[in-house]
């Protein structure tokens, strides 16, 4: 740069040369001075100004300290931020939450079980006896609604929830969500706005039942202690053991004239009876028949009617009415007594 500006300095003054008059005296050209006057220029122009050291700003370190929140011992920390104020009631998951009964916890059907929670009072109250633990939504897998608390919870502190639930009959999946309530009324939960419901979330299988092998009952031999047809007018009686008319202190039963029309049919000596109806009943059937001693009105009975009884010796048997008594005809009957192999 410097040897261009000393050229075209030299140009100024041969040009300016020729413009002076004939007689003008020109004196020989210091060079070394041409050369100093064009870097004196060249600095001024090119040179980038510097600042007084007294003007350059001094750098200025800025310096962040992470800080965390106060953890109360036995309580979990608190995942609300440190410019929110604590709530009264406030809780968070212990650890573990889930003390029992984790999620997806494989159950079988109407299998009985307890779910334990584990939950910090991050509140800044005390948790009375007079709070409890509420169900909220979801499946109803619990008999209670509200589990009281046991004892008291004070601020910071961590306690142990328990309720004792069942499993659905039908399998699937099912979640059961729950909350605590306040002595006021009030429900709260987890969360950093402390009102999460907690939960339990639990997969019913389904069993498998293998076919069951069908036994064929048979019914004992039947072994006929007596068997026939038998024909009673009024005030007669009958033994249904030997199948004769005779032995009053062996009768089982008497056919009683209880007034001007009307007849009924009267167990004797401890021999009991009932109507089993117009199908025909097996001796099994009358084994374990419901039988009553005492007397039944004829008119309650029908023609072709089953009975079931047992003598007065502790025999089964069964009998059918094959006609009524009428006009003076009497009762026909056909019976069977077994003995009791």
């Amino acid at each position: 740069v410097c040897k261009v500006l000393l050229s075209v300095v030299l140009c100024a003054v041969m040009i300016s040369a020729c413009n002076l008059p004939v007689n003008f005296a020109i004196d020989s050209i210091d060079v070394t001075a041409v050369d100093q006057t064009a870097k004196a220029f060249v600095s001024q122009k090119f040179e980038t100004p510097q600042p007084e050291p007294s003007q350059m700003p001094s750098p200025t370190a800025r310096v962040i300290t992470p800080t965390r929140p106060a953890v109360t011992q036995g309580a979990e920390p608190s995942t609300s931020s440190p410019s929110t104020p604590r709530l009264c009631d406030q809780a968070g998951a212990g650890n573990p939450l889930d003390v029992t009964i984790p999620d997806d916890t494989r159950l079988l059907p109407d299998e009985e079980f307890t779910k334990v929670w584990r939950l910090a009072n991050l509140g800044t109250c005390d948790w009375s006896t007079d709070y409890a633990v509420v169900f909220f939504s979801g499946d109803d897998l619990s008999g209670v609604r509200e589990q009281p608390f046991l004892s008291s919870v004070a601020s910071g502190s961590t306690a142990e929830f328990a309720v004792d639930m069942t499993a659905p009959t039908a399998p699937g999946i099912y979640s059961s969500y729950w909350m605590l309530r306040n002595n006021a009324g009030e429900l709260f939960g987890i969360g950093p706005n402390g009102n999460s419901p907690f939960w339990v979330r639990i997969q019913v299988v389904a069993v498998e039942t293998a076919t069951p092998t069908v036994t064929a009952t048979l019914e004992p031999t039947s072994i006929v202690l007596a068997t026939g047809s038998a024909s009673l007018l009024p005030g007669q009686s009958f033994d249904l053991d030997s199948g004769e008319d005779s032995a009053e202190n062996q009768v089982d039963t008497k056919l009683e004239q209880s007034g001007a029309d009307t007849l009924q049919w009267k167990p004797e000596n401890s021999a009991r009876f009932a109507v089993f109806g117009l199908t025909q009943p097996s001796e099994l059937e009358c084994q374990y028949a419901t039988l009553s001693d005492q007397p039944q009105a004829l008119s309650a009975f029908e023609t072709g009617v089953y009975l079931c009884y047992r003598t007065s010796k502790g025999l089964p048997g069964r009998l059918q009415i094959v006609t009524l008594p009428a006009g003076g005809t009497p009762l026909q009957m056909n019976f069977t007594t077994w003995a009791i192999p």
